[in-house]
């Protein structure tokens, strides 16, 4: 039978399929096969070499015997029954039932974690799964908080006098949540995040009379360094609304046998009130950004020293004193400001059992809660050899400002 010219051409086109169909079935069963034996060769070098089990899944006789969740009834059932139990749980549970015991770790594995990792982990995160998983953990781990930025169970935050500075603070509350210029060591310390300041806005008085301390910032230690002993005394209160953070910084001889105490061995500890006053002599870190030398504001250096009777002003150089710095040694009620952030400070020096000098520091966050976010960032205390001028706030980089003025309490 004769064909039409439209029936060989829809011939010869299903030819030509027919014919790559297999060309394209012949190369994937090629490459199969190679791929096969690349498998193959893999597994075999996988076996050669065993992956060693986490330290986690590993336990010791010893520690299985004195595991007291093997005593629960649960585990003492037939293992058909434990089963059934568990496959009525959702995966929620039975995650948060893994992680916080080791016997049903031992005995249902890993497989309810796969859940919770990868893209599953951010589809549990957008439709609540792994939020009921974070919900069973902080009801099975007791003091325990859920840190959205690092997505793992952390201890409460302590207060200042407790809190202390780890390489996980930056990573978890940001770059600028940390003043860390102030003592923090072994006897005590104090450290403070913005997350304190946030907690105190929240109980703020609406009257502007209302002059009460937060005990939220209280602290008070004493610490040994060289041959002076150095006390920070802490507190915070409304004045005028603004929320005053008062630190009394007190340095006197360790032992008062010894000559008296001198304006040098104050200014070589170093020692800094904030982020922008500091009597170090040290020279600024180099830095990419800038290759002009920057040197360090004497201010505080000149109010310590003025603030020493004359023979005892050894060990600081004579530089230049400006006017206000002047009136300092005539002044008892002298208050300075730094140019930089909201801080004001007063010395003192009282002479009795081998003198001692005193610094007190008011820093003001502010009556609104974004003032406090503005001022918090002048406190803060950021240098690196990557910052540029504008973002570089220390004793070395640090930029005039218009700053508005504050009352300090009165009973200080």
């Amino acid at each position: 039978m004769a064909r039409t010219r439209s029936q060989q051409a829809q011939l010869a086109t299903c030819r030509n399929k027919t014919s790559q169909r297999k060309r394209s079935l012949r190369h994937h069963n090629s490459a199969s096969l190679q791929g096969s034996n690349v498998q193959g060769n893999e597994n075999i070098k996988r076996r050669a070499a065993k992956k060693t089990k986490p330290s986690y899944l590993e336990r010791s006789p010893f520690e299985v015997e004195r595991d007291p969740n093997r005593t629960l009834r649960l585990f003492a059932l037939p293992r058909e029954i434990f089963d059934k139990i568990i496959n009525h749980l959702p995966r929620d549970a039975e995650a948060c039932f893994t992680l916080t015991c080791k016997e049903a770790l031992h005995l249902l594995s890993t497989a309810s974690w796969a859940s919770f990792r990868g893209r599953a982990r951010l589809y549990g995160l957008q439709y609540g799964s792994y939020r009921s998983l974070v919900e069973l953990l902080q009801r099975d781990v007791p003091g325990s908080e859920y840190c959205l930025r690092c997505e793992t169970l952390h201890p409460p935050l302590k207060l200042p006098r407790d809190h202390r500075e780890t390489k996980w603070t930056k990573h978890c509350m940001g770059q600028l949540a940390s003043i860390d210029y102030w003592p923090q060591t072994p006897s005590g310390g104090y450290s403070l995040v913005w997350e304190h300041i946030l907690e105190a806005f929240k109980s703020q008085p609406v009257s502007s009379d209302a002059r009460a301390l937060i005990s939220l910032f209280d602290g008070d230690f004493t610490f040994t360094q060289g041959v002076v002993n150095y006390r920070l005394c802490s507190s915070a209160q409304w004045v005028d609304r603004n929320l005053i953070l008062t630190q009394e910084h007190r340095v006197r001889k360790s032992h008062s046998q010894t000559r008296a105490l001198q304006a040098g061995d104050i200014t070589s500890l170093p020692f800094r009130v904030c982020a922008h006053l500091s009597t170090t002599n040290a020279p600024p870190p180099k830095n990419c950004r800038s290759k002009k030398p920057v040197s360090n504001s004497s201010r505080l250096t000149m109010a310590i020293a003025a603030a020493f009777p004359p023979r005892l002003r050894q060990g600081v150089q004579q530089l230049s004193i400006s006017p206000d710095l002047a009136d300092a040694e005539t002044k008892d009620d002298f208050t300075g400001r730094c140019k930089s952030c909201t801080t004001k400070f007063a010395v003192r020096y009282e002479g009795g059992n081998g003198g001692e000098i005193i610094v007190t520091a008011w820093h003001c966050f502010g009556k609104e809660l974004w003032k406090a976010q503005q001022f918090w960032t002048y406190l803060v205390r950021r240098e690196g050899p990557t910052l540029g001028p504008a973002k570089r706030n220390s004793e070395y980089w640090s930029v005039s400002r218009s700053l508005p003025d504050f009352k300090i309490p009165e009973d200080i």
